[in-house]
């Protein structure tokens, strides 16, 4: 008989806020995990600091592994748990709650048109507080 392990429950929002800072401060992209900023001389902050804008699931990375990682390969299960806690939970705040006026997952949502980096930022920061909430109340 197989077990399932259940997934970690607590850092999520601590992973979510941290995000939400990697993109104010790197950038967000809402395609693929980072921006590979094509026809880049190699020259440009991006390849002296390894500091690349991202998506939401790029910069959930950034925060479990504490550096842009494009392969999950050579992880450990735990950082795997806990990097698939947080973006279930961000997929199923976008879904269930929405925000910016949308309620879809999270590729949906955030290749909306018109989606800017300030709605992403703010949909992590929320989901965050979301997930506090919802931890709080299951504590007590």
């Amino acid at each position: 008989m197989s077990t399932v392990a259940a997934l970690p429950t607590g850092n999520v929002h601590a992973i979510l806020d941290r995000a939400a800072l990697y993109l104010g401060r790197y950038g967000w992209t809402p395609t693929g995990l980072y921006d590979t900023h094509d026809g880049c001389t190699a020259k440009c902050a991006c390849h002296r600091t390894g500091t690349y804008p991202a998506s939401i699931l790029g910069a959930i990375r950034v925060a479990v592994f504490g550096q842009p990682r494009w392969y999950l390969t050579g992880i450990t299960e735990a950082d795997l748990h806990t990097y698939s806690a947080a973006v279930e939970w961000c997929n199923t705040y976008l879904i269930a709650v929405g925000h910016a006026g949308q309620h879809a997952p999270v590729f949906a949502w955030e290749t909306a048109p018109g989606r800017n980096s300030a709605d992403v930022i703010e949909a992590l920061c929320a989901a965050a507080i979301a997930y506090r909430r919802h931890t709080i109340r299951r504590a007590a």
